[in-house]
């Protein structure tokens, strides 16, 4: 038997848009199964297109005609009770952030403080809950930083940033970086089922870069298979000194050992002659010195993740170092 049943217009644009748009499956199923049965199809055709059974068809069309929209919404369902009381979780979430690592190391710390069994996804499911999530961690610096010596330092660089936009200097941003015949290890796209793999060797066959970046036109570079020593980091600066400058030019850079020592200081008065000036960061404040994007783009984005011998990672590494700013761009913030 057919049940018919008369919706008002405001009612028939409210259950489209809640059958189509809603959050919760369950409602938006109801909602186009009231309208099914508006359009005249049977209680079994509506149970037979959401693959539910007749009575839960007959049960929407009562609540419908019972409580109209508000009857499409469900009500608390208690579903199986926690395995965990409220204290244990507590106590779940503080070994997850103490801890740390994989849910099977959370459990194996668990029960070696004396808790009961609980099985992974029990484990995963609560701190989920507890809005943790599995993510990849990292190393900080900030516990050995000066925060004061590096807010000074963030301010002077906003103000070195704005006079170089100004053109009242040319700031560069100066640093080096090692390129091994090994990539590092990427994200990228697989076949399902497979796994991407690059062959593994050595790492001696390095490749050393030296780098200073000019942000908003170009970056000066050298390449070496050697080791960087201090006199390699004075003859790339004596490079840019040499050049005209008509603009103070800033290099900023860390304090690496061999951007330190007396010949440094004695270059550095030779320098300032030529409008070449050194602005050196606080320890432990990498994230100040942009060329470090650089790098990370070059090794992780730019190059190929295949093994290389020592000829083809230096053409690699010259080839992306000399189409930065045409194939290999970054949009600074």
């Amino acid at each position: 038997m057919k049940l018919r049943m008369k919706l008002t217009g405001e009612e028939h644009k409210t259950l489209r848009e809640m059958g189509v748009h809603h959050p919760n499956a369950r409602v938006r199923m109801r909602a186009q199964g009231v309208l099914l049965l508006v359009q005249g199809w049977t209680l079994q055709q509506v149970a037979d297109e959401f693959g539910v059974h007749i009575n839960s068809a007959e049960h929407w069309r009562q609540r419908w005609d019972d409580s109209g929209l508000v009857g499409l919404f469900e009500g608390h369902r208690s579903g199986r009770p926690s395995k965990l009381a409220e204290d244990e979780r507590r106590q779940l979430r503080e070994l997850a952030r103490t801890v740390g690592g994989t849910a099977g190391t959370i459990r194996r710390h668990w029960e070696q403080s004396g808790h009961p069994h609980v099985s992974l996804d029990t484990i995963k499911r609560h701190l989920k809950k507890s809005r943790l999530r599995y993510k990849r961690c990292r190393l900080g610096l900030k516990g050995k930083r000066d925060e004061t010596a590096f807010e000074r330092a963030t301010g002077a660089i906003a103000s070195l940033r704005a006079m170089a936009k100004a053109g009242q200097c040319k700031l560069l941003y100066f640093d080096e970086s090692g390129f091994s015949p090994n990539p590092p290890v990427q994200c990228g796209w697989t076949p399902i089922g497979q796994t991407r793999c690059a062959e593994a060797g050595t790492h001696n066959e390095r490749v050393n870069v030296l780098g200073a970046l000019d942000v908003s036109a170009s970056l000066y570079w050298r390449i070496q298979e050697k080791r960087t020593v201090r006199d390699d980091v004075i003859a790339f600066l004596d490079e840019i000194a040499s050049e005209r400058h008509p603009v103070p030019c800033i290099v900023v850079l860390d304090n690496a050992n061999i951007h330190r020592g007396a010949p440094m200081e004695q270059k550095r008065l030779e320098w300032q002659q030529h409008g070449l000036y050194l602005y050196y960061l606080p320890p432990y404040c990498p994230e100040l010195n942009v060329i470090e994007i650089l790098w990370k783009q070059a090794k992780y984005f730019w190059r190929q993740f295949k093994r290389l011998t020592a000829d083809a990672l230096v053409d690699e590494v010259s080839s992306i170092m000399k189409n930065y700013g045409k194939e290999f761009t970054i949009r600074f913030a």
